[in-house]
């Protein structure tokens, strides 16, 4: 696997997301988003999610320029449309607004629609538990999970993420509904790998 400097990586990805015309500050923390994720070793939704990320800037599916509006909300609850915008930075910006909410009401809820991929879902469970309160994410995705004993996708696969702040580190869960997700199987297949699985105890390894 070759290895780049964090860096490196960080001043590189700010470079494309600047051409592409990110304002600065987005281009920043969103460059940040990626290179944490990689640096971080989850490899499925970092670097190997970025080229995709610019196609879908460059065919005007993900609006750089827009963002978050709020509408509609009551107390610590709120609604948020993210205009199809970067959809790290939307999801960053909902969790920020949550923490705030938390500090107000001891609670606080972001609803995020009509936006785009949030790439790595722990990451706003970092955010929150760096910020000292509980996180809970999830979303929605296609039909890709059959339920169980049946053969044809029903479900999503959707990731859950659980944070909680504490002392002696952080515990932050990251997971899918099943035991391997999309993007980790893509991440071995790029790196010449495969999932399988045993006959002898019908458990899945990655090889």
């Amino acid at each position: 696997m070759l290895r780049v400097p964090y860096p490196d990586l960080l001043e590189t990805l700010q470079r494309v997301l600047l051409k592409l015309g990110f304002e600065s500050e987005r281009a920043a923390l969103c460059a940040r988003l990626f290179a944490e994720t990689s640096r971080d070793g989850v490899y499925s939704h970092g670097l190997n999610r970025f080229p995709l990320f610019v196609s879908m800037t460059q065919s005007g599916v993900v609006d750089i320029h827009a963002q978050p509006e709020m509408i509609g909300g009551w107390g610590a609850l709120e609604r948020w449309n993210g205009k199809a915008g970067p959809g790290n930075l939307n999801a960053h910006h909902s969790m920020d607004r949550a923490i705030g909410l938390s500090r107000q009401y001891g609670l606080g809820c972001i609803a995020l629609a009509n936006t785009n991929h949030w790439m790595r879902g722990g990451t706003y469970g970092w955010q929150a538990a760096e910020a000292g309160v509980i996180g809970i994410c999830w979303t929605n995705t296609t039909s890709n999970l059959p339920p169980w004993g049946a053969s044809e996708p029903r479900l999503g696969n959707n990731p859950l993420v659980v944070a909680l702040p504490r002392r002696e580190g952080h515990v932050v869960l990251d997971m899918a509904m099943s035991q391997f997700s999309y993007g980790a199987i893509a991440s071995y297949r790029m790196r010449g790998a495969c999932c399988c699985r045993s006959k002898a105890d019908s458990t899945t390894r990655a090889i």
